[in-house]
């Protein structure tokens, strides 16, 4: 998260909001925001306008006034990406159970059973493509099963 790397992590709950704002292609308002997650959640104006509340405090959100219909509503747009955000989640996570290693991760799955052949499988065709491309954040250095 550009805005503030250590903000806090994003609660199940609000990262159903944050895909509505994701997918619009506009800043909402918190009841367009409601309609939208009717198929999915039961939740009240007043709890969406909580989760939008607590996004703006961890600077995911951005809440402005806009005029409508002669009333002054906030609209509130996302100031990370969806990518962004799934990059904090996953060095968070890293960090907080493993050490902040993938490798560390892996060991952990593989020795649990948690990963199965195919994977594993699809996991090395990913490493030679890798070292094959060279199109990783690593640099030059060869990455390794």
């Amino acid at each position: 998260m550009e805005n503030n790397e250590k903000s806090t992590q994003i609660s199940p709950s609000e990262w159903e909001v944050m895909r509505v704002l994701w997918n619009a292609e506009r800043p909402l308002a918190a009841a367009e925001v409601r309609e939208a997650l009717a198929e999915v959640s039961p939740w009240s104006i007043k709890t969406v306008r909580t989760f939008l509340t607590r996004l703006v405090a961890k600077n995911a959100v951005d809440a402005t006034r806009q005029k409508v219909a002669g009333y002054e509503l906030l609209h509130y747009r996302p100031l990370v990406t969806e990518e962004e955000t799934i990059r904090l989640e996953r060095q968070n996570f890293l960090a907080r159970f493993f050490g902040g290693t993938v490798q560390s991760m892996l060991a952990s799955c593989i020795r649990s059973g948690d990963i199965s052949r195919e994977e594993l499988e699809q996991i090395r065709r990913l490493i030679e493509e890798e070292n094959t491309t060279g199109q990783g954040d690593h640099g030059s250095r060869a990455v390794t099963a």
